[in-house]
This record gives C-alpha cells, sequence and structure tokens, in this order.
C-alpha cells in the first residue's frame, strides 16, 4: 500500500498516521520510542513492527471475543488499516497492581491508594482500579467523572460503558498473558466514536507502549522483571530484546 496517495495527518510518539482515499487511517508503526513526556527518545530496530504485529495479535482476539474495535487489517508487517473515529478525548487506565505514576502520585500526595495496597511497586489492588486522564493535552493529567461530564466529553451511560468494556479486556489480556506465563500490571485503552455515534475500541491495545507486562515465575520469587517500556524508562534492558521475548511467548502459546 503506497503512502503517496494518501494525506499525512500527524505523527505521534511512536506511531505516523495517514488519511485513505476512502476515509478510513493508516497507521504506521516506527522504531520510535520516548519516556517522561517526551524528555527521553531513541530509536529501536524491529520495535515498529513488534508492535505492529502484537496490536494485531490482541485485535483478533478481542473481536473474537466481542470487543468492537476499529482494526480492519495490516497491509504491511509495520502497518495498520483502521477505521476513521471520532476520538473520546480520555484515556481508560486499568490497573491490577501498583506502580509508575500512581504511586508517583501518591509519594506526592495526589491521590490515595484504594484501601490496604501498599506503597510499593508490585502491590496487588484487589478487584483492580480504573482511572481517566486527558488525551489531547500538553501532558496528560487524571480527571475525574464531574470533569469528564462537565467537558461533555462523555455521559454518564458511555462511562459505565466503556468502563464495563475496559474490564472485559481486561478479564481477556490477563487470562491470555497468564497461559504465558505473563502478568499484567496496567494497561491504557482509547475508544472513539463511528459516525453512528457508537463507541468501539481505538488506536492500539495490548502493546509493550501501553502495557506493563511482568514475568509471572520471577515475580512470584520476589522480583518485578519488566516486559514492557518500562526497561527503557529504567535504563534495565534492550527495548528491541525485551519486546521480541514478550512477542515470541505469546506466539508460543498461540501455538500451543
Amino acid at each position: 500500500m503506497s503512502k503517496s496517495s494518501m494525506t499525512y495527518i500527524s505523527s505521534g510518539k511512536a506511531k505516523d498516521i495517514y488519511e485513505t482515499s476512502n476515509g478510513n487511517l493508516l497507521f504506521e508503526f516506527t522504531d520510535r520510542v520516548t519516556a517522561f513526556d517526551g524528555k527521553k527518545k531513541a530509536e529501536y530496530q524491529e520495535k515498529g513492527e513488534i508492535t505492529c504485529r502484537l496490536a494485531e495479535y490482541w485485535f483478533s482476539i478481542l473481536e473474537a471475543e466481542g470487543i468492537p474495535t476499529h482494526y480492519i487489517n495490516c497491509p504491511t508487517p509495520t502497518s495498520m488499516l483502521v477505521r476513521y473515529l471520532d476520538i473520546i478525548p480520555v484515556e481508560v487506565i486499568r490497573r491490577n497492581y501498583a506502580a509508575g505514576s500512581l504511586l508517583r502520585r501518591y509519594d506526592a500526595g495526589e491521590v490515595e491508594l484504594p484501601q490496604g495496597v501498599e506503597p510499593e511497586e508490585g502491590a496487588p489492588i484487589p478487584g483492580g482500579m480504573i482511572e481517566f486522564t486527558t488525551k489531547f493535552e500538553a501532558v496528560d493529567r487524571p480527571v475525574d467523572m464531574k470533569e469528564i461530564l462537565f467537558n461533555g466529553w462523555m455521559s454518564k451511560e458511555e462511562i459505565e460503558y466503556i468502563t464495563g468494556l475496559t474490564e472485559r479486556i481486561n478479564e481477556i489480556l490477563s487470562c491470555e498473558l497468564n497461559d504465558a506465563g505473563i502478568i499484567l500490571a496496567d494497561f491504557k485503552v482509547e475508544y472513539g466514536r463511528t459516525p453512528d455515534g457508537k463507541i468501539i475500541l481505538a488506536d492500539e491495545v495490548g502493546t509493550p507502549d501501553g502495557c506493563r507486562f511482568w514475568d509471572k515465575t520471577e515475580f512470584e520469587n520476589g522480583t518485578i522483571k519488566s516486559l514492557d517500556k518500562d526497561v527503557f524508562r529504567k535504563g534495565t534492558g534492550d527495548l528491541s530484546i525485551v519486546y521480541g521475548e514478550l512477542f515470541e511467548r505469546l506466539q508460543k502459546q498461540e501455538e500451543m
């Protein structure tokens, strides 16, 4: 599929976006990686292909489980064709364990942890928790239901709908990952509206750019071994190798 016949739309942290002649979008997954609101940047060989194939892997599984998504197909190993949506300006974060920004905000006195949750990385969150953040601001920030409703970003019914959909996505991903010996610590997803107003899953899902994956055996032995972008954030490993390991483990699980 030639991009010469498409209209360039924008470039995000890790993807370039084009509009096709029939109004769909093409995501070109790049080797770019950023962290800390773009303050840390790099490129890793084959990163774009791995994240594209992982997103394709999870979209296929989710759609088979009845989750509506904007995924159409992958015309090349690094590109994904998707339906155009009116993106809701709110990201949804589902947390199964304490980690990342949740703990940083707790240390800064900006948020309280759920009752009984220890303020340390890897502490389980019984029943999990869902947070909402802004999507299109210069720096994403947490928002509550009151602000979402006030700004007209979603109705109460829509918030309840995407919350339920996110919980279902968590169940599906966690089950698949558990069989591959991987813990899903947390993840973020985005949603958008079709022209007729239906809300469906957008952007990408299940990639190590937007999820925290931990090796289950190592975790049970008291060590957190990241299989995600945290190795780049913390400088603890080669991102290409880690992403490749994650993909290979899921592929082996699929073949069993």
